[in-house]
């Protein structure tokens, strides 16, 4: 990282792709659950786990239809949202299959 003036930088060079893909989830656990419990006395301790909020880096050798299969699976619980962030087209054919 280059610094070229007060609050602005740079990088100098280009890098190459990493052919991970990246999702979000957001823990929605039901209130009053002992996961609920859990989790909101952990967002209490540290401030980072305030929006309960993880970004899951998902390298391109990964079962990518399974890894779907989970995330649509806690969403259908109730457990999670996800979203995804930066997919390859491996990810998405995934998802069409």
């Amino acid at each position: 990282m280059v610094f070229s003036g007060p609050g602005k930088r740079f990088g100098p060079r280009r890098t190459a792709p990493s052919g991970s893909s990246c999702c979000r989830t957001t823990a929605q656990p039901p209130p009053g659950s002992a996961c609920w419990r859990s989790s909101t006395a952990s967002a209490r301790r540290a401030k980072a786990s305030q929006f309960r909020m993880v970004a899951l880096d998902v390298p391109p050798q990964a079962d990518l239809p399974k890894i779907r299969e989970l995330l649509e699976h806690g969403e259908t619980k109730e457990w999670w949202h996800w979203e995804e962030g930066s997919v390859t087209a491996a990810w998405e054919a995934a998802a069409r299959s």
